[in-house]
């Protein structure tokens, strides 16, 4: 049986203008082969990003087991992470829930970490792993936890250890408290976590850092906007032994190293399968132009991708953005559709993309896909393909910033309903801060005739 983990549910506290806020997914142990989405709607600058920013960091924090050389600049700390915490507030935290399916049998498991702010960026400072077997009257068990200098592992704290490993834990301890840096997931602890925990619990823990980390993609807007610029074209990558993201030259013929390149060049094989069905006629092309050596001293090739419609040939930074994007991501929903440990978080996914064609993409990824895809929207054109269930709204509240809309009957169309409860309420709590069109008018006036 091949493992799989799926998000169940999660929380976000004091991350931007994000008081409280908190999803819960329809997934079970029975349906693990199904397909999940997460459409999150809402008015700009609302707290949709900031669950992207959620699974971002969540994706830092576990990624710990992964060598420093092997792990992606997207993963490394980033300035802006220190802007992520909500003003005034002392600390964040994120909370995951998760379904985990294993050669041991079916676990609730659940993450906890808390993050305070640094001179150099967010801190770790309480960490919490526990679990639950899927069996009636099983009661959570921790599993790990780290409390600024305090540490236990499942019954035992600190002083319990040996002197040896009381030692081996202050160590990792110390070494954790880097930026944006995981106890729980750090390198140093994984052998200590191996001789302390009984299998099925470590590989509970190997399962996050390892499976679910590998097939976490997070799509965001700093990569987006690149592409937009026709500046850098983000590969996302997702084939049966390689994950992660190259980004691809659009202006001049690109150097990659030749590991890299065939990477490339197998995405490109895989995305063509799918490129003609739902692009007609089109497909891409890559055009090797020489082998040479790189900087670095490692074997390269220099090449050009190019959009080939029937005889013609065109580099391929000519298409249009929202081409363009879906290029850039389709190795990953070809994954959401085909691999059931996939989970995809993206945001703005309908950027550039007309509404029919992606409307047709979720459609058919709801329908008989397997992983689990996250994603915010503007284009209400989605409102119309998804259930009431996969769809989330943000509201006006910090405090209860993510909600579902209620009363929606059988034959109510979901994009009806929710610009009815924009414009007449009617909802637990409100979901858009109205604006009133005489007030704009009257300050497009006042601003005119003040800079005129």
């Amino acid at each position: 049986m091949n493992n799989i983990v799926k998000v169940k549910s999660f929380y976000i506290h004091n991350i931007k203008n994000v008081k409280h806020g908190e999803i819960s997914i329809p997934v079970n142990f029975e349906e693990l082969h199904q397909s999940n989405l997460v459409g999150l709607y809402g008015q700009n600058g609302s707290g949709k990003t900031t669950v992207v920013e959620a699974f971002s960091l969540l994706k830092i924090l576990i990624s710990g087991w992964i060598p420093k050389k092997n792990v992606p600049e997207s993963l490394r700390l980033r300035e802006k992470h220190k802007e992520l915490l909500s003003f005034d507030q002392p600390t964040a935290t994120l909370e995951f829930d998760f379904l985990v399916q294993n050669t041991f049998g079916e676990y609730f498991v659940n993450y906890f970490v808390e993050l305070s702010l640094g001179e150099e960026g967010l801190f770790v400072t309480q960490e919490r792993m526990s679990y639950k077997e899927n069996e009636k009257n099983k009661k959570p068990k921790l599993l790990i936890q780290k409390n600024h200098e305090d540490v236990q592992i499942r019954t035992k704290t600190l002083s319990m250890f040996n002197e040896d490993t009381r030692v081996k834990l202050k160590v990792v301890n110390q070494l954790s408290k880097e930026p944006e840096t995981s106890f729980i997931f750090h390198k140093d602890v994984k052998e200590l976590l191996k001789e302390q925990l009984e299998p099925v619990e470590y590989d509970l823990v190997r399962c996050l850092a390892e499976e679910f980390n590998r097939d976490l993609h997070i799509v965001n807007n700093e990569s987006i906007g690149l592409l937009m610029t026709k500046m850098i074209m983000p590969f996302s990558i997702h084939l049966e032994k390689k994950r992660g993201a190259i980004p691809y030259d659009l202006d001049a013929p690109a150097l990659l190293p030749e590991v890299l390149f065939h990477t490339l060049r197998d995405v490109i094989e895989q995305s063509n399968q799918v490129l003609k069905a739902i692009i007609p006629g089109l497909e891409i092309k890559i055009h090797e132009i020489n082998k040479e050596t790189n900087d670095e001293g490692e074997p390269s090739v220099r090449f050009e991708f190019l959009s080939k419609r029937g005889d013609v040939e065109l580099p391929l930074r000519t298409e249009s953005e929202g081409i363009l994007k879906i290029i850039s991501i389709l190795s990953v929903l070809i994954a959401t559709y085909n691999n059931p440990n996939a989970c995809v978080v993206v945001d703005e996914i309908d950027a550039g993309v007309f509404e029919f064609l992606l409307g047709e993409l979720l459609e058919v990824i709801k329908e008989g896909g397997q992983g689990q895809l996250i994603f915010t929207s503007h284009n209400l054109r989605i409102l119309e393909v998804l259930t009431p269930k996969d769809l989330w709204f943000t509201t006006v509240n910090e405090d209860n910033r993510y909600i579902q809309l209620k009363g929606i009957k059988k034959m109510n169309n979901m994009r009806d309903v929710y610009l009815r409860a924009i414009q007449l309420g009617g909802q637990e709590e409100e979901i858009y801060q109205k604006t009133k069109t005489f007030q704009i008018k009257r300050a497009f006036r006042k601003a005119g005739v003040k800079n005129d």
